[in-house]
């Protein structure tokens, strides 16, 4: 897939969950098809202030511990996963840091990340844990948020829904999204959603707007944001969706029967930051599928 220059690796965040482990099953699924490394990414907990010898002792059993704990974890991943790939290659790293600064360490040098949406001790909720925002906020490659169940970590033939607002992260977006829909044999659905025409900007609003012109040069504006891209795929069907309203809202809609939805992190609003836009972190929230973040 087509990620930044790096070494050809996918990282997958472990921690002992069933999200965890179907998150990288899902990356290794990739993984397989790209020829990649996939990498298994375990975190151990920071250590502590000490002020004794006797707290010294007890702490390095415990940590002994946590990672004999945390290499359980891992091979566990490891035989799960070779029992469907025999032939991918498997690594593994284990750091002594948090789980969020791990996998943004490990991401610095890799296509993707892989984590699931809640991870070991998560409230089981429909909202987003707090390490998978830390990584999708911080990491520098594209970062995938999984939610799903078991029978959905393997990639399929359902669509691919992606994120068009004309920006260079955007772009970044639409790029990753062929190459993936091309990678698993599935359809793409290119989405632009709009509030008010980039022309007459946020006051044009009420009954002065020709509204179908608004929705002509929003059209245009996606077929912008996608062209040339079906001659790159040619194999990868398209459907051109333009619909007023909140760019998640209209994205989620859009997805309900998808396996995938990306999106660039920010969009075309003046700030750009660190941090992910409003709409990225609506569809970590609120998506019921993979939600892939894409930051370069």
């Amino acid at each position: 897939m087509a990620m930044p220059p790096d070494p050809n690796v996918i990282v997958a965040g472990v921690d002992g969950s069933d999200a965890s482990l179907n998150a990288a099953r899902w990356a290794a699924a990739i993984a397989h098809r790209t020829s990649a490394t996939l990498m298994l990414a375990h975190a151990l907990p920071q250590s502590g202030a000490l002020y004794s010898p006797a707290a010294v002792l007890i702490q390095s059993q415990f940590l002994s511990q946590l990672r004999e704990d945390g290499e359980a974890i891992v091979d566990r991943a490891t035989k799960l996963i070779q029992s469907e790939y025999p032939d991918l290659t498997i690594d593994y790293s284990i750091g002594p840091e948090s789980a969020g600064a791990h996998l943004v360490d490990e991401g610095d040098d890799a296509r993707m990340v892989v984590l699931g949406a809640t991870g070991a001790g998560a409230i089981r909720s429909l909202f987003v844990g707090s390490t998978a925002l830390h990584v999708a906020n911080r990491a520098t490659c594209p970062v995938t948020v999984w939610r799903g169940s078991a029978e959905s970590a393997i990639p399929d033939d359902r669509p691919v829904v992606v994120g068009v607002d004309g920006s260079s992260l955007s772009d970044n977006a639409v790029t990753f999204a062929y190459e993936f829909a091309g990678l698993v044999g599935a359809p793409l659905v290119a989405v632009h959603s709009w509030r008010g025409s980039s022309a007459l900007g946020a006051g044009g609003t009420g009954g002065l707007v020709d509204w179908k012109a608004v929705e002509v040069e929003e059209s245009a504006l996606l077929s912008e944001g996608i062209a040339g891209m079906s001659e790159r795929y040619p194999d990868v069907s398209v459907t051109h969706v333009t619909e007023q309203g909140s760019a998640a809202q209209v994205l989620v809609e859009h997805a309900r029967d998808a396996q995938l939805i990306v999106v660039g992190s920010h969009g075309r609003g003046p700030i750009v930051g660190a941090l992910m836009g409003s709409t990225s972190q609506n569809l970590l929230h609120h998506a019921q599928c993979p939600v892939t973040i894409c930051h370069r």
